[in-house]
């Protein structure tokens, strides 16, 4: 029982100060009360012998006083009739009566008494007379001694106990209660539940642990959640940047991606952490890891460019930035990658605009240059006309004058086509001076200015604009395209003129370019048709070709910036961007496009009336 109180709770079977108070409590209440028993016994049994003691010296007394008589008279027969009557006391063992002269009178004890012993001499008077010794026997002080063993061993083994229980019942109210609340709270608190408080107790120096470990719980608390914050506040950073961010340990081994890592990792290796960056992300291998790996052991940044990677099939242009990290429990690095496709596309782009701004101002001069010309070719043509007409008296005086026939000459010049070459000479200039203005005109900056515009004026010169167009590597000449126009003359919209040539002449010649040589030496004949449509909201412009049709993957990336089916160089992916710009940004309108493949390519332009 006394293990079973022992062992009621975690802290009595386990090496903690309440296990070693209870145990020292209890060897000492043992030791209290074995003593308190053994003094117990030992003055018992003084008491039991002494009262013994009296007894013989009081019952030796008594006979030697009775046997007075009958030995004073020598009546031999009485003392034996009184020592018989004594022996029947059940605790005298025996009794010797001897005479004055030594002779035994009367003797029933045995060989082998071991009682209490007593004698004493028997007078009248002053007269010896005899001896007498009675044996007394200690049987029943035995068998009080062991019952009075008994008892004290029982008391003292219910004594020990009942402390034992009222001490249990004692520390688990005092001290067991509040140490298993104050462990469990502390245990809840270490486990990671830093809102646990500990409750009070009705003792004042357990209270002021308890209120040190609740003020040690709450800043505990108020740190972790400030931490948890940032953890997830730089978490939520890192998943948000576009680039890709890799933590490496000095092994090049993944420690931490960010989301854009993950979409960018080869799935099969999932979870990523612990294994080589390499193996994740392929595209790393080989001296890239090598420079990583470097840059960690010279403590030193570095920035790598790696051009023309391929990333599941998607060919990119890519910036590693290497920073090392000296922590005191490892050394790693953080990776940041980012695709820099667009930064080169526009680096070349700039080039290419640098070009073609230097074109231009040379279009515009040469076309300033070829204009004087022209207008002196021109003018000479008319003057030649003029000097060779004979309905002039002029042309006749000087004719007569040089002795010639007028009539003569003129037949002579229309015999051999002088006048309808000339005329052709003349009709060429003019289309070459209506070329030159035009592009005079397009490439000049008209600025954001908006007015109204008849629509079918702005189709017809962008026309005029890409009938001049002939692609050399192509081998086609857009004057071969079929046109078909279905534009009412009376549709006004109010625009920038040049904003919305430039995109009609960027569709135009994006549906021309779509066409293959093949195109036109087969059966059907490559057609564009622009339609013009107005209700209530929009104007809108469709321009329809029937090419080849365009696929519908490559339909949601179309007005991408640098996006581009054509071969390199011979486009750079602004064209529809630009156009989407203009439209959608600059005018509020819209700008789509439908295709089929195999059946041809219609782009919507929708514009608002007002």
């Amino acid at each position: 029982m006394l293990k079973k109180l022992y062992n009621t709770s975690v802290y009595y079977s386990k090496k903690t100060i309440v296990h070693d108070l209870l145990l020292w409590l209890v060897v000492l209440v043992t030791f209290v009360v074995s003593f308190a028993a053994a003094s117990f016994y030992t003055y018992a049994e003084h008491t039991m012998m002494r009262r013994v003691t009296e007894r013989a010296d009081t019952l030796v007394g008594e006979i030697s006083s009775i046997l007075s008589v009958p030995l004073y008279h020598i009546d031999t027969a009485g003392v034996k009739h009184i020592c018989k009557i004594y022996s029947q006391m059940p605790d005298l063992q025996g009794i010797l009566v001897e005479d004055e002269q030594g002779r035994k009178i009367f003797n029933s004890i045995a060989a082998n008494s071991s009682g209490i012993s007593r004698d004493t001499g028997i007078y009248q008077g002053q007269l010896y007379l005899g001896h007498v010794t009675l044996v007394l026997s200690d049987n029943e002080h035995k068998k009080e001694r062991k019952e009075a063993l008994v008892f004290l061993l029982f008391t003292g083994l219910a004594l020990i106990l009942t402390i034992a229980v009222g001490i249990h019942i004692i520390m688990r109210y005092l001290l067991t209660t509040p140490l298993e609340q104050f462990n469990t709270g502390l245990a809840d608190i270490a486990g990671g539940h830093y809102s646990t408080r500990l409750q009070s107790v009705q003792h004042d120096d357990l209270n002021c642990s308890v209120d040190a470990v609740n003020r040690m719980a709450g800043k505990i608390e108020k740190v972790v959640g400030e931490l948890k914050i940032t953890r997830d506040f730089l978490k939520n950073v890192l998943n948000s940047m576009p680039s890709i961010i890799i933590g490496v340990d000095s092994q090049c081994c993944i420690t931490d991606v960010n989301l854009t890592a993950i979409h960018n990792a080869d799935k099969k290796h999932r979870p990523f952490t612990g294994k080589p960056v390499a193996k994740v992300f392929p595209w790393l291998e080989g001296e890239v890891v090598d420079n990583i790996l470097q840059s960690i052991s010279e403590y030193k940044p570095i920035t790598i460019i790696q051009k023309n990677t391929q990333i599941f099939g998607e060919q990119k242009h890519l910036e590693i930035a290497v920073y090392p990290l000296h922590t005191s429990f490892n050394d790693g690095a953080v990776v940041r990658v980012d695709d820099i496709s667009t930064r080169i596309q526009l680096q070349e782009v700039m080039v290419q605009t640098e070009k073609m701004m230097s074109v231009g101002s040379l279009g515009a001069g040469m076309a300033h240059e070829i204009n004087n010309p022209l207008a002196a070719i021109l003018q000479a043509v008319q003057n030649v006309e003029r000097r060779l007409s004979v309905t002039f008296p002029k042309n006749r005086e000087v004719a007569e004058q040089c002795n010639l026939d007028p009539q003569a000459l003129e037949n002579y010049l229309q015999e051999r086509h002088i006048f309808p070459m000339l005329k052709g000479i003349h009709e060429a200039g003019q289309r070459a001076e209506k070329v030159v203005q035009n592009m005079l005109k397009f490439s000049r900056y008209s600025g954001s200015t908006m007015e109204s515009c008849v629509l079918v004026d702005i189709i017809d010169r962008v026309l005029e604009l890409v009938g001049n167009d002939y692609d050399l590597k192509r081998k086609y000449d857009f004057k071969n395209l079929m046109i078909n126009r279905k534009c009412n003359s009376d549709i006004v919209v109010k625009c920038n003129r040049a904003e919305i040539e430039q995109v009609l002449f960027n569709l135009l010649i994006n549906a021309a370019q779509a066409f293959k040589a093949e195109d036109f030496k087969e059966g059907r004949p490559p057609e564009i048709t622009i339609i013009v449509t107005r209700d209530e909201d929009f104007v809108t412009i469709e321009v329809i070709d029937n090419g080849p049709g365009i696929e519908e993957d490559l339909q949601r990336r179309i007005f991408e910036p640098f996006f581009t089916t054509k071969d390199v160089g011979e486009g750079t992916g602004l064209g529809l961007t630009v156009s989407y710009y203009i439209v959608v940004d600059q005018h509020k309108g819209a700008l789509s496009v439908k295709s089929t493949v195999g059946q041809g390519t219609t782009f919507v332009v929708k514009l608002p009336v007002s």
